[in-house]
């Protein structure tokens, strides 16, 4: 995938910072603990995120996993998508209990700074995903079109299609590309999430601010990522963060 040339300042990256707080009370289940041993955690996530190389687009490194905590910014939205095979879900049943970086993008956007970033970096992480195929069970990404009427389930079909046909994808993370039936469907996710989105753009364009969101198994928010935070070696420090704070790390 072709890189995007980012201009972002080391202040910049302190706003990932800003939203970490030490929290009290971790849930701690036993099943993942018992999954997760100090060695599974080293190999996972942390692992995963050194796969990506520092690019000098991002001009920090991201934190020692762990060595902060993510705050519980606000419950994800619930509302009911379509799954690329066209099956009417709640978004909070598709979470399923998994780690999950949810995007919000429509599938005709021409802002290289947009919507082609989100898909370069998502690609990146699936891709690399191969290499462990342990995370899966704990980890998701998850794409929302805010473009219903073009991004129909057959358009959302398509463009899935790369990743739903790929041999080695049951050894990747889970990656699903949802529409909604219609905007009064859509618009209670955009204002649960906080998406900005301005369909009144010139030749068909949506204005837009590129957001992603980590949302726990809880279905709670704990990050937010804007234009220049969207690195994948910070998103994967971040899951790997609260796979350690669910295990008491």
């Amino acid at each position: 995938m072709r890189k995007q040339t980012l201009a972002v300042s080391i202040a910049a990256a302190a706003v990932v910072l800003t939203g970490v707080v030490a929290l009290a009370g971790t849930w701690r289940p036993a099943d993942l603990m018992a999954r997760l041993t100090p060695a599974a955690l080293r190999a996972t996530p942390a692992r995963l995120s050194a796969l990506f190389p520092s690019d000098p687009a991002f001009q920090f490194s991201p934190p020692e996993p762990g060595s902060y905590r993510l705050n519980r910014l606000k419950p994800a939205p619930d509302g009911t998508v379509l799954t690329a095979d066209g099956t009417r879900d709640r978004l909070h049943q598709l979470i399923n209990g998994k780690i999950t970086l949810i995007s919000f993008v429509y599938l005709t956007c021409g802002d290289v700074d947009g919507c082609p970033l989100a898909f370069s970096t998502l690609y990146d992480i699936h891709d690399a995903s191969a290499q462990l195929p342990d995370l899966r069970q704990d980890v998701q990404l998850m794409t929302i079109s805010f473009d219903p009427e073009r991004d129909t389930v057959e358009a959302i079909a398509a463009f899935a299609h790369p990743v739903s046909s790929d041999p080695a994808s049951a050894q990747k993370l889970g990656w699903q590309v949802l529409t909604t039936p219609d905007t009064a469907a859509l618009q209670p996710l955009l204002d649960g999430f906080g998406q900005v989105v301005d369909r009144g753009g010139a030749d068909d364009q949506i204005n837009h601010l590129l957001r992603m969101y980590l949302v726990d198994r809880h279905g709670m928010i704990r990050n937010v990522y804007g234009l220049g935070l969207i690195d994948p070696r910070l998103l994967m420090t971040d899951v790997e963060t609260l796979l350690l704070e669910e295990a008491g790390k």
